[in-house]
Formats: structure tokens, C-alpha cells, sequence
């Protein structure tokens, strides 16, 4: 484990969601009946995403149906690789030979056969939601693999891995190889995983191996630690393949020293890593890169007016030549569906740009013409702004379930750690009154000051990605305007008194807690963003952001608690608090 426990801070939340499995069953039907009617390349990508989802959460329940599901998503991924719906064969093993919708329908009516538990834990593939992972990628990648014999064993490591290894497989059986797959789960710390094949698997790897294959890992990543692509190479050798006959396939090329898993700079050169790197499945249209911070050199003057980004975790952005488009990555599939709504509501609220169109996971926006803000433009006009947006998002956004314990968690856990102490219970009880969809991003520079007026460059997506908060209460985006407007003590009550007249809320009992909440993540967020650009331009950004972050969380924790039991700023740390 590393020294440095900046990269031990709590700011990745649990991406699965409990859904009943009968609604993610039919959630697949209805994509794969709307093939009959729309067979493009983004109607099947979205019926390969649902029917890997569903393949991988029956596995993780241990469902005799994954087997089943397994054979429907190889399936779907050789029908998006061949680009239509030819000679297809039903997850139960026949083959079908006729008109492209026929085959869909009877894919969908197979489903029907198939029994799910009534609910399922639904993991988020962040690559296809977030990072604009786009399947065919990899279908192109594995057409780079040194294989020394006409098999490959591809092993796709869950919960991505389940759709990747598909499409995979099918690519390789176009290369004329016979191959096959399986899938695992590592589990254990994020940063130490551990991969166990169970009996069955081991049994199918001998046979792969007694047909000298080479082993194919598949994921996106590898992420900050390295450790599940590590955990699988791992349980291969010991299952008795060479090392020479493994090779992982990656989404993005990853500094080996930079990797936090135990021993990661030699266990991962030990490996042949193969890299996907940046999509080519973009709009036509997108021309200029303006992703990975690039944004602020269109939109800033001088770097010293940059803010801060983590730059690694940027949703991939383009302008058109002409400068007056953006087409950002929004989601493959249903992920892109759902912030598409957001962002047609939020137009429709004359709070932000219109959506024109999603293709291929990206949205067009018009780009908005427009000085992004600042602290120093806090008045009565914007306050009302910005509790005018958190009635809005209140109303429109509401989520149907209150959230779990995890972001108090989160809290805790995060003061722990930086602090060596515990806030007391009474600010750290998270109480929901307004499940919403956050907007999560309530800093100055989102807002631009138009000519039509106070607008939000983006308000669709941070509040439901893989960072915290998830589903949460208003009051995390009332906590997050104050503490980024740096409202004065008068400011936030005018700002607060608008938003409780306006939305007959009154959040300041429970709003303490929240600003807690939204500093405590803040800090460890920019902590971690320090140490993932460590030795880049970006570091200092964030280090002042990290400082200004736990400047807060320390005056909320107050003094008296902290003389009792404040440790020294942890080793790995002493750099972000340096000057």
C-alpha cells in the first residue's frame, strides 16, 4: 500500500443501484425490439450495453441465467461489428436465419424463458457513461493481439469486462480464431485486488490451455491502482498459463510507477499491455479537443485565471471548426438517454443550453456566449439566481428512493482520515428531506454571465457520476453555492431566505451537516486530484483548492476538537500544504 494516503481518500462512490430484475429484463426487450425499427450503430450499442449490464449483474448473483445472457450479449456485440442483424442465434443456442427485425423479435421473446432474481445489484460500466469508451474500440484493439496460435481464451474482468470480452470474442472469430470467453470480479481493497477463479473457471482455463491459447484481459483502466488487470494476470499464472501467453487489453496507458497497487511499477511491466487510447467514434462535426482542461484556453485569459481540474476525469469534449458548438461526452445507451432529459429540462427551464442532438454518446450544445463568474460577482440578482436554480432543480429532479448511508460515510471516514478525529453525530446526520439528482457542480466558473442572462454551462451530469454525492438532498446544492460563492454570513441568508420562500423548504436545520458534507469531499477530492497530476502544471491549482477546502472543514470542526486529537498532516500530504 502506499505511503501516501492522498490516494486513500473516500471520493468514488458505489456506482451499483438495486433496480427489480424483471425492469431491467424488460428494460433489454424493449431495446432489442427497437432494433426491428432503428438497427443503427447507437440502437445496437445500447442493446449490447443492457445486455451485458444484465449478463454481469446475474453473474455477480451467481444466476444459472448468466450463462444464458452470456450467449445474447456475443450475440449483440457480432451483430454491432458486422453492422446488421445477419444469421443471428438465440441465447438458447440455435441459429436464425431471416429478416434483421425477425431476429430481434425473437431475441426478445427468448428473454422471455428467462427467470432474473427479483432484484439485482446494476453495475455502472463508467467507461461507456463516463469516459466515452465506445465498445467498438476495443473491437479494433484486439485486431493488435499477438496471438501465437489460432485460439484465444479472453477473460473480461466484471463489470465492464462482460460487454468488452464480447465484443472481443467477436472480433477475433472475424480474424478466423476460435475463441471463447469467460468473466471474473476481483474483489478485496480497490487497491489490492484479488482475483479466485472458482472451480469451473479453472477447469475451462485447462482446457484453453491443453489448445495452447493465448489469454486476453479485459477492461477499461487501469485506474489509479492497476490492481484489477494485476489481480487477474496474477490468478492466471497461478492457474498455470504462461506469462508470455497473456496480454492485457486497456482503455488508456497508464505511467507503471504512477500505479498504486502493491509492487505496480514491476508487476505491470511483467505483463504485454495493449491500449485502446482515445475513442475515433465521434461526431464528424468535432474538430477542436477541449477536454483534459483544454476548455479553459478557449474560455479563460491567462493561466493564472485557470481553475482547478482534475484533469484525468474530464468528460471528453470537442468545439466544432467554428468554434460555436460543443459536442461533450454525455453516455452510450441508457446512461446518455438520461442526461440528454436533464438537459432538455434544464433548457426548457431557461437555465441552460439547448440540446440539439446525441450521437454516438455525444451531445451538440450551441456554445454560450458568456464571461464565466466569479466570486467577486455575488449580489442580490445572482443569490436570487441561484435559489431560483435550486427550486428548479428540487422540483425537476427529484429522485424516487432516499440515498443510502454512504455519503455520511464518506464523511466520516474522509475527517478520519485527514483530521485523526470524528465529527460529532449531530454534523454528521445527513438528513434527507429532498432526494434529488444534484446538480453537484455549484462553483463560479460553471455560471456564465450572458447577454440573456445567469446561465449553467452544465448541470446534467456531475451530480450523478461516479464521484460523490449521488442521489442526495437539496441541501448538498446549497451547501455547494455557498461554500464556492464564498457567500458572507448576510449573503447566505438572503440566498437561503429565496430559496425557503420560493420552495417551502426550509433546509437550515439540516444544512450544517451538508456544508460539512460538501467541504469534507471537496478537500479529499482535490487531495486526490493533487496526487494523481503530481509533478504537473495542474498540482498547484489543486493544492490551493485543497487548502481553501480544509480551511473549511477545520473552522466547522472547530478548534477544541481538533487540539484534542488533530494529527500532523499525513506525510504524503505535507507537499499539498507547502506554499
Amino acid at each position: 500500500m502506499p505511503s501516501d494516503n492522498s490516494c486513500n481518500m473516500w471520493v468514488f462512490r458505489d456506482g451499483r443501484s438495486r433496480v427489480a430484475g424483471r425492469s431491467v429484463l424488460q428494460g433489454l426487450a424493449s431495446a432489442l425490439r427497437g432494433l426491428g425499427i432503428s438497427p443503427g450503430r447507437d440502437a445496437l450499442t445500447n442493446a449490447l450495453l443492457r445486455a451485458g449490464e444484465l449478463e454481469c449483474a446475474l453473474a455477480d448473483a451467481a444466476s444459472p441465467q448468466a450463462a444464458r445472457l452470456a450467449g445474447l450479449t456475443d450475440q449483440v456485440a457480432a451483430a454491432l461489428l458486422d453492422g446488421e442483424l445477419s444469421h443471428p442465434v438465440s441465447p438458447a443456442g440455435e441459429t436464425r436465419v431471416g429478416h434483421p427485425s425477425g431476429a430481434a423479435q425473437e431475441w426478445a421473446r427468448a428473454l422471455e424463458e428467462i427467470e432474473v432474481p427479483d432484484w439485482l445489484d446494476l453495475p455502472t460500466s463508467e467507461g461507456f457513461a463516463y469516459y466515452a469508451l465506445h465498445p467498438l474500440d476495443f473491437a479494433e484493439l484486439s485486431q493488435q493481439a499477438p496471438l501465437a496460435g489460432a485460439q484465444a481464451a479472453v477473460v473480461g474482468i466484471r463489470s465492464i469486462g462482460a460487454t468488452l470480452s464480447a465484443v472481443v470474442t467477436a472480433a477475433l472469430a472475424r480474424r478466423g480464431l476460435r475463441a471463447r470467453r469467460i468473466t471474473a470480479r476481483p474483489t478485496g481493497h480497490p487497491f489490492d485486488r484479488r482475483c479466485e477463479f472458482n472451480s469451473e473457471q479453472l477447469s475451462w482455463i485447462d482446457r484453453q490451455r491443453a489448445h495452447n491459447a493465448d489469454f486476453l484481459v479485459v477492461d477499461e483502466g487501469p485506474g489509479i491502482s492497476g490492481s484489477s488487470f494485476l489481480s487477474v494476470g496474477d490468478a492466471l499464472l497461478r492457474a498455470g498459463v504462461e506469462r508470455r501467453r497473456i496480454t492485457f487489453l486497456c482503455s488508456r496507458h497508464a505511467d507503471p510507477d504512477l500505479l498504486v497497487a502493491r509492487e505496480a511499477g514491476v508487476r505491470w511491466r511483467a505483463f504485454r499491455c495493449l491500449y485502446s487510447g482515445p475513442t475515433a467514434y465521434v461526431p464528424p462535426e468535432a474538430k477542436i479537443y477541449v477536454g483534459g482542461g483544454a476548455w479553459r484556453r478557449y474560455f479563460y485569459g491567462a493561466e493564472a485565471q485557470w481553475p482547478a481540474s482534475w484533469v484525468q476525469m474530464e468528460r471528453l469534449k470537442f468545439l466544432s471548426a467554428d468554434g460555436a458548438r460543443l459536442y461533450k461526452f454525455e453516455g452510450l445507451g441508457r446512461f446518455g438517454v438520461e442526461t440528454a432529459e436533464r438537459a432538455r429540462r434544464l433548457a426548457g427551464g431557461g437555465f441552460g443550453p439547448r440540446l440539439e442532438q446525441l450521437a454516438c454518446g455525444f451531445a451538440e450544445y450551441p456554445v454560450l456566449r458568456g464571461r464565466p463568474m466569479s466570486e467577486a460577482d455575488v449580489s442580490p440578482a445572482v443569490l436570487e439566481r441561484l435559489a431560483d436554480y435550486c427550486v428548479f432543480r428540487a422540483a425537476e429532479f427529484a429522485a424516487p428512493a432516499a440515498p443510502g448511508p454512504e455519503l455520511e460515510q464518506m464523511l466520516r471516514f474522509n475527517v478520519g482520515e485527514e483530521f485523526g478525529v470524528q465529527p460529532d453525530a449531530g454534523t454528521s446526520a445527513l438528513a434527507v428531506a429532498r432526494p434529488i439528482v444534484a446538480d453537484g457542480r455549484m462553483l463560479p466558473q460553471e455560471w456564465l454571465a450572458t447577454a440573456e442572462g445567469v446561465l449553467k454551462s452544465d448541470g446534467v451530469s456531475h451530480g450523478d457520476d461516479h464521484f460523490f454525492p449521488g442521489v442526495t438532498d437539496i441541501a448538498w446544492d446549497l451547501a455547494g453555492a455557498m461554500v464556492e460563492w464564498e457567500m458572507t454570513r448576510d449573503a447566505g441568508q438572503y440566498f437561503l431566505e429565496r430559496y425557503g420562500r420560493r420552495s417551502g423548504d426550509d433546509p437550515r436545520p439540516r444544512l450544517p451537516a451538508y456544508l460539512l458534507a460538501y467541504s469534507t469531499f471537496r478537500m479529499a477530492y482535490c487531495a486526490m486530484a493533487a496526487f494523481a497530476v503530481r509533478g504537473s502544471e495542474e498540482e498547484p491549482r489543486l493544492r490551493r483548492a485543497w487548502r481553501r477546502y480544509r480551511a473549511h472543514v477545520e473552522a466547522m470542526i472547530g478548534p477544541a476538537k481538533l487540539a484534542g486529537g488533530q494529527r500532523p498532516v499525513a506525510s504524503g500530504r505535507e507537499e499539498l500544504a507547502a506554499d
